[in-house]
């Protein structure tokens, strides 16, 4: 994903220097972050406000209530970052925390065009319905009952099935992605099995300009 730096407004200093907020970043991202924000205009921006990421809980301080944050973890280059979406967040841009301040260490200017890079995590899937009655948007899931990898997978989508399905709100592994649908699903299985066991059938998501693959995972307890 292309990104194109550009100037805040300078609120989310304060945000990032909240305990509240800091220590959910650190236990959910592995991200001490630094006190403020890399902004970016992207095109993605409402697909990504659309679809489920780690959830930073929101809280009350001194009685004033401050929302929770949606979260996706990125690499830019290698540095470990992730863009935050705030639940009240009315801004135009994307934000980015890292425990580095992003414009000084890669020397960004407004303007600059920076490649962002989505890495699996695992999250919470809401609960999706799967209908074949209502037209395109609902087309877009499908549910692998086959390796992906394989020539011709068994699938099962819109194209081949009448009626519902509902799929269940469960834990997943899952890999945001433009571009070639094996080679992340590759990512994804290899991330995922250094870490899980796989549960059920792969199901993929198609956002129109972005696109997920889903893994629904138990904990390895051994």
């Amino acid at each position: 994903m292309i990104g194109i730096v550009t100037s805040g407004r300078k609120k989310a200093k304060n945000f990032m220097s909240m305990e509240e907020y800091k220590k959910q970043f650190k236990e959910e991202l592995g991200i001490n972050p630094y006190a403020g924000t890399l902004n970016i205009l992207s095109p993605y921006k409402k697909i990504l406000e659309e679809m489920d990421g780690i959830m930073v809980r929101g809280f009350i301080r001194k009685g004033k209530k401050y929302g929770g944050v949606k979260c996706f973890p990125v690499k830019i280059g290698r540095l470990k970052a992730a863009i935050v979406i705030p639940e009240k967040s009315k801004e135009e841009y994307l934000e980015i925390i890292s425990k580095h301040n992003l414009r000084e260490k890669l020397q960004l200017k407004d303007g600059d065009k920076i490649k962002i890079k989505f890495i699996p995590f695992l999250k919470w899937r809401r609960k999706y319905l799967l209908d074949c009655e209502e037209g395109e948007k609902k087309a877009r899931i499908k549910i692998y009952y086959e390796n992906p990898l394989l020539k011709n997978p068994l699938i099962e989508g819109c194209e081949e099935r009448k009626g519902n399905k509902v799929l269940p709100s469960r834990i997943v592994a899952s890999m945001i992605f433009e571009g070639n649908e094996k080679e992340n699903f590759k990512k994804l299985l290899t991330w995922t099995k250094k870490r899980y066991s796989i549960m059920y059938p792969p199901i993929l998501i198609d956002y129109g300009q972005l696109k997920e693959w889903q893994l629904e995972i138990k904990w390895n307890t051994a």
